[in-house]
């Protein structure tokens, strides 16, 4: 689950030019851009999605390794993003986001009893 909320964070961070597409050094993702909408994929097998919606952020899924589809929807108050999630097996998730200069502090806790902080930073990664 950390992977999942590690990479929405750090993809509604990027900012790129519509219809754009890129890929990042070693294995990363692979990613196409509209208007509206990211895709993105990499060698192993991984995808996903992301809409924007106004302040609403909807992403869809899947993890190759465990085999899971997940969904995560997220709405935006200012430097606040809160966000909630569902994978196939029928784990849960809810945390938030607080953009504070160049990080982003993300806190969430799952339905299996898990909780986490990643701290992101623009310069040095997450960590």
């Amino acid at each position: 689950m950390r992977q999942l909320v590690m990479g929405s964070v750090l993809l509604l961070a990027c900012a790129l030019p519509a219809q754009a597409a890129f890929t990042l050094p070693g294995d990363a993702m692979r990613c196409t851009r509209s208007a509206t909408l990211v895709n993105c994929s990499d060698r192993f097998g991984n995808h996903y999605g992301i809409v924007q919606q106004g302040s609403d952020t909807l992403m869809r899924g899947f993890d190759a390794i465990s085999g899971q589809r997940w969904a995560q929807t997220s709405t935006t108050y200012g430097r606040l993003q809160l966000f909630t999630g569902i994978s196939s097996n029928g784990e849960l998730w809810v945390g938030t986001s607080r953009r504070i200069g160049w990080n982003v502090v993300s806190r969430f806790s799952s339905s299996k009893g898990e909780r986490d902080r990643v701290n992101c930073n623009r310069m040095i990664g997450c960590q």
